[in-house]
């Protein structure tokens, strides 16, 4: 279930690796990983997102089901592929990871200190997940982002254990759609394989040891919850709307080292720019609330289906589908996908700005392809 960064030594220490191939920035993040797409993984995927969505709405429980709808959303996107074992593994550990920061982040909704210190602590520990190779990415990615989120939208009318409740219930879903629809590609499980306990053991001694000794690592977590945090500061204290943008477009750019992370701003900028003018003329054309549900869930097959093939697609599905979401019950035409786009270019400004004076300041600069970026579990799926 836990899989170590090959790039790293028993101890957690970074160790010399070839370097890769010299490839254009451009050419490199709109490359291909995975032809084709997975359409059962896409249905999977959207019926754990719009479902929840559609029956709230239909009930006349619209923030239960936009609730439930953000935890499928995420129970099915950090399900991995491989043996049973990884996938309830993965997909439940992270799960439990994503709904503890989402209930902090929205217990700390009140005091802008504490959301700020929590924040700069939650993504620094998440950060050190890369140690267990693609899985641990993504899985460190998403909860930091679930802080990041849920510490931004403001509060509706649920109660803090019924967001957590509701959000939990719409992750297990998520997850056990998704172990089922990528059951067929399954391995079967190995008769080698390790007992459950003893991997749990040896994964949180590698842990430790990556906190402990993995200087590459150290600053990488340090820079990126320090830009975090720091925006997150900035955006509370200017009360803006949506603001958390910023530190979720950090989040999901700065990488270890310096090209990956360039790589994933042009991917970012280009995604979100090309999804947002879609759904801002979508959103111009119509207010029909179940079309906005329709859409949706295209949206999250379109996601699901195509996001193995590279995060420029992730983010051209992801961002339609996370707005479509909430637009369903609270119509705001196309301001809120400008607004999108607004501060997602702030955040790629901002974080590689700081980004960059911090990697000339400590002369820290990990080789090329030491860590994996978390875009390349989904890539796992065929």
């Amino acid at each position: 279930m836990l899989r170590p960064n090959r790039a790293l030594t028993p101890a957690g220490a970074a160790r010399t690796v070839a370097p890769l191939p010299a490839e254009g920035l451009w050419a490199e993040a709109f490359r291909v990983q995975r032809r084709g797409g997975d359409v059962v993984a896409g249905l999977a995927g959207a019926l754990a997102t719009c479902g929840p969505l559609a029956l709230g709405i239909a009930l006349d429980e619209p923030q239960i089901g936009v609730t439930a709808a953000l935890g499928g959303l995420n129970g099915a996107l950090v399900t991995p592929r491989g043996p049973l074992r990884d996938r309830l593994g993965w997909g439940l550990g992270a799960t439990l990871g994503y709904c503890a920061s989402g209930a902090l982040a929205m217990a700390l909704q009140g005091s802008v200190a504490a959301s700020v210190v929590t924040a700069f602590v939650v993504v620094a520990l998440t950060a050190y997940l890369r140690t267990f190779g693609f899985s641990g990415g993504l899985t460190g990615f998403v909860i930091g982002a679930m802080f990041v989120i849920l510490s931004g939208i403001p509060g509706n009318s649920l109660d803090l254990g019924e967001r957590v409740g509701w959000f939990a219930l719409g992750a297990l879903v998520g997850v056990a759609l998704m172990v089922a629809a990528l059951a067929r590609d399954a391995p079967p499980p190995s008769p080698e394989a390790r007992p459950l306990m003893t991997v749990l053991g040896d994964g949180v001694q590698q842990y430790i040891h990556a906190l402990a000794g993995d200087r590459n690592l150290r600053g990488h977590a340090l820079r990126l919850a320090s830009i975090v945090a720091l925006t997150t500061l900035i955006y509370r204290l200017l009360d803006l709307e949506h603001g958390y943008w910023v530190p979720l477009t950090v989040l999901a750019v700065l990488q270890p080292e310096e090209h990956a992370s360039r790589v994933r701003a042009v991917q970012r900028a280009a995604g979100t720019l090309v999804a947002t003018a879609a759904i801002a003329l979508f959103v111009l054309a119509t207010n029909g609330q179940w079309v906005i549900v329709a859409a949706q869930g295209l949206a999250a097959f379109g996601l699901f289906t195509l996001h193995s093939r590279s995060y420029y697609w992730l983010v051209v599905m992801i961002t339609p589908t996370a707005l479509l979401t909430f637009t369903a019950i609270d119509y705001q035409g196309d301001d809120i996908a400008l607004e999108r786009a607004a501060w997602s270019a702030l955040g790629i400004l901002v974080g590689l700005a700081i980004a960059e004076a911090f990697w000339r300041l400590t002369g820290i600069h990990p080789p090329r392809g030491i860590y994996p970026r978390e875009e390349s579990a989904s890539a796992e799926r065929p």
